[in-house]
């Protein structure tokens, strides 16, 4: 942990002695926290400024991504903090019915506590609310709990490359009936629960219906595993895969990752220090990714966390992960497009889309970005080094693909 976030992480906590129930400051310790992987530390702190300010619907997806980091980084999370944060979901649920996300927080959270039945339900009654509030007549006409409509496609991928928007874009055809929650994390961090545990996640209405659904968790593509998870349950899995400029795409990821946590701007210094150790780290990386990832999660402290953007770069070198997916699933099953064509053109991009998976075009009237970022320009020398470095990765990812993706 750098002195600046050591320096932050003592100011909040000066500052929670003379005001204990401050949302704000919790809120900030926990992204703090969050961004050393310190899930237990942030998993508390969310839970608290939850408690003291229920309304603050953003710190709900923050506390589910604590909670789901804890499972992958194998951190155990403590069993009164979760009791505590089940009564405060409770408490939401009750105090504001409508948000049905509530409940699918409260699902994970008692998934954690060995309470799968419970969380089921949970995500059944969320999935049942959604529904109610966006189409009641599909209520009326097709719900039934001893139903499960199976998923037809997934976006597996990649972060910050406009999953977001494409999965809204998606959810807003008549015809595709969306999740209790775009990521569910299912095959990379509950696939023990069970199936029934994942289609719990889906509207409950039969497969012979005109409707579709699918979800979108984008760090679905890091793991092969995860891809052979998929084929031994859904060997017909329809993937549309986002593709952004992989220089846009590191520095927008690597600005969300650190909002808040007191590492926020990039020095060229500091690049091209990380650029200079990928070539003996490349190897390691994607063994420890797809094969071995307790192995990544043990030298990432070593090897990883203080190599500025390594992460978000290696995360742009697409063909590694494409390679890997496309030896399980044919190549057919895949719609691959460009994050620049979404945004620029989103309805001839969203007309490919629907003809992928069989449905009848659909316009919208407008295509907001669902998750914009906002982040100081590089400079023009910095861009030049990192084209440099990305170009033999994006010819062979073109090559490998058989289309041209025209970065710069």
């Amino acid at each position: 942990m750098s002195d600046r976030q050591n320096q932050l992480i003592s100011h909040y906590q000066k500052a929670l002695i003379i005001k204990y129930d401050s949302s704000h400051v919790h809120e900030k310790l926990a992204r703090i926290y969050q961004s050393q992987f310190q899930f237990q530390e942030a998993s508390y702190h969310y839970i608290k400024s939850l408690q003291f300010d229920q309304n603050n619907f953003q710190n709900y997806w923050n506390l589910k991504f604590a909670l789901l980091n804890s499972t992958w980084s194998n951190e155990k999370i403590d069993s009164g903090l979760l009791e505590e944060g089940v009564t405060i979901l409770r408490q939401t649920i009750q105090n504001q019915p409508n948000f049905y996300f509530a409940r699918v927080v409260l699902g994970i959270l008692l998934t954690l506590q060995g309470k799968s039945e419970e969380a089921i339900d949970s995500y059944q009654a969320a999935s049942y609310q959604q529904i109610q509030i966006s189409d009641p007549q599909l209520i009326d006409k097709h719900w039934d709990f001893n139903q499960k409509l199976q998923p037809s496609f997934i976006i597996p991928g990649f972060i910050r490359c406009g999953t977001t928007s494409l999965y809204s874009y998606l959810s807003t055809h008549p015809q595709v009936l969306p999740t209790v929650d775009k990521e569910l994390h299912f095959f990379g961090n509950f696939s023990e629960q069970g199936i029934d545990y994942y289609l719990a996640n889906f509207p409950s209405i039969s497969n012979s219906t005109n409707y579709i659904t699918g979800e979108a968790t984008p760090i679905y593509l890091n793991s092969p595993s995860i891809a052979k998870k998929i084929f031994a349950i859904f060997p017909k899995m329809k993937f549309i895969i986002l593709l952004r400029n992989p220089i846009d795409r590191a520095i927008s990821c690597y600005y969300h990752q650190h909002q808040g946590s007191g590492q926020y701007k990039l020095m060229q210094s500091s690049i091209t220090e990380t650029i200079e150790k990928i070539p003996s780290l490349i190897h390691r990386w994607f063994d420890w990714l797809f094969y071995e990832p307790s192995l990544l999660l043990e030298n990432y402290q070593q090897y990883i966390i203080n190599c500025v953007l390594l992460p978000d770069l290696l995360g742009s070198l697409y063909i590694y992960y494409l390679k890997e997916w496309m030896t399980i699933f044919p190549r057919e099953q895949f719609l691959i497009l460009k994050s620049e064509d979404l945004f620029e053109n989103p309805s001839a991009t969203m007309k490919e889309v629907y003809s992928f998976l069989n449905l009848p075009d659909y316009q919208m009237r407008k295509y907001p970005n669902q998750n914009p970022g906002s982040y100081p320009p590089i400079s023009d020398n910095l861009r030049r080094q990192l084209v440099e470095f990305f170009c033999p990765y994006n010819q062979q990812l073109e090559e490998y693909l058989g289309m041209k993706l025209n970065w710069e």
